[in-house]
Order: structure tokens, then sequence, then C-alpha cells
């Protein structure tokens, strides 16, 4: 399993520079090597580049609080990046038509088709969200979430419909991924809001094959970063995706192996 980490709070000069000095780059991510300099970075952290919050939290999500305009940007239907068990992933409202757009056109052309993945605090977000949960797909269910799994359902009504691009082409919801994430800080975000987040997966890094947060780099240009309204960046997270399962004839068919173990192992 690849882990990155992300924090570029250097790189976009979020951090002053005597803070960076005490950051030890290590494989592709920053130590802090006392609480002091970790507390002093939260603070600078907050600073904001082109519009964008980029908040600094402790990666067992203990801090969470401190997400709170994160979280009013979620509910007025905006667009972010935070951490999940399996990478980090552009989030937004389920129900920000807007923000799904965003996200649809940060991910390129070739993913307008995919459906989103849907971010849910419990089984009951699951419930609604979904249909044809039987009681054998609960308990299914239930004995592998939370976790690095995205199992496959048929949408229900409840879902709703979007538009995208030019506002002429409809993405038909037919089906939906549903994540129940174990990540701390992620649990710890769904609980504060009133509905789920549909999500997509950060890309990766071309060079490197690393997940960035953040790269603003003057030199780079025009980056997702300058599209989102804040980055939650809560230190290394996997990169290597969830397992993905559909479950829409009744029975797992595995689509996409990835961190969590294959059912029945």
């Amino acid at each position: 399993m690849r882990v990155t980490a992300v924090s570029t709070l250097c790189v976009v000069q979020l951090v002053h520079p005597a803070a960076c000095m005490l950051m030890q780059p290590t494989t592709g991510y920053f130590h802090h090597r006392s609480q002091d300099v970790f507390l002093a970075a939260q603070m600078l952290a907050k600073a904001k580049h082109q519009g964008m919050d980029y908040l600094l939290l402790k990666s067992d999500g203990s801090d969470s609080w401190r997400a709170s305009s994160a979280l009013e940007s979620i509910r007025q239907g905006g667009v972010g990046v935070i951490p999940t068990d399996t990478a980090y992933s552009f989030v937004t409202s389920v129900s920000s038509k807007k923000g799904v757009e965003r996200i649809l056109r940060l991910k390129g052309a070739d993913h307008t088709r995919k459906p989103l993945s849907l971010l849910c605090r419990d089984m009951a977000d699951i419930d609604k969200f979904a249909l044809g949960i039987d009681r054998p797909l609960f308990k299914l269910l239930r004995s592998h979430l939370p976790g690095p799994y995205t199992f496959v359902l048929r949408a229900s009504p409840a879902l709703p419909k979007v538009v995208y691009h030019d506002g002429q082409r409809q993405w038909k919801r037919s089906e939906i991924g549903v994540r129940i994430p174990d990540d701390p800080v992620c649990a710890a975000l769904l609980d504060e809001l009133d509905e789920p987040l549909l999500c997509s997966t950060v890309p990766l890094e071309e060079e490197s094959g690393e997940q960035l947060v953040c790269d603003v780099r003057a030199e780079i240009g025009d980056t997702w970063c300058t599209h989102v309204n804040f980055v939650i960046d809560a230190g290394p997270r996997p990169v290597d995706g969830s397992s993905v399962y559909d479950l829409r004839e009744g029975r797992p068919i595995l689509v996409r192996e990835g961190i969590g173990p294959l059912l029945g192992e």
C-alpha cells in the first residue's frame, strides 16, 4: 500500500519561512519536529492563497473543530479537498448542482460520465440514497463499513439529478457508489453535516506518482488548487484507492481491487 502525504505549505508560502526550516522533508512530505511547530503551522496555515483556505489538521481528527470554515463552505455549495482512508478527495454537498459541475470540470472530460461516489456518515445515509438493500446486502455492508470499500448500488430518487458543463447534458444517476470511510477527520466532518458528500479522488502527480493536496507554485500556473474553496491537510493518507464492488445484482462483483481485502478472504 502506497502512502503519500501532502503538506505543501512551504511551497505555497502559507507558513512563515522560520516554521518551514523546522519541517523535515521525508518521502514527499513534511514531518513536524515538535508540537510547538505544529501549532505554529496550524495558525499560519489559516492564511488564504488566491481565495482558498488551507487548513492543517491533526491526522487523528482531534482538532476537527478547526474546520468550521470548510464546513460552512460545504453548506454553501462549495468544493474542497478532504482526507479519506483511501486518498484525498474533491468533495461537495450531495445537493449542490454547481459543486458537482465544478468537480467534473476539475476531473476533466474523460470523467464526466463516471458517477461520483457518496461519502456517507452511516448506514441510514446509504439507505436513503440507494435502493435494493435487502437483509443479506445489509449484513455485507455492515460487516465491511466503515472501511476502504466502495459499493455500487442502484440510486434512489432521493439522489439529486445534476447538470454539467453547458447546462444541456444531464448526468443520469441510475447508480451510485457508496462509502463510509474509516478516517477520523473525514468522519468528524460528516458528523457535522446534514447530508452526505459527493466525492472524486484527487489525481496523482504524473512524475512522482504521489497525490498532492495542493501545489500552486508560480511556475505551474493554473492548477486545480486555484479552483477549490478549501483544502484540509491531515497528513499522510494512502493513494491506492478503495476496493470497488458492484452490488446491483444482489451479489458482489469486483470492479476494481484497491486497499480493501477481497471479500471472502
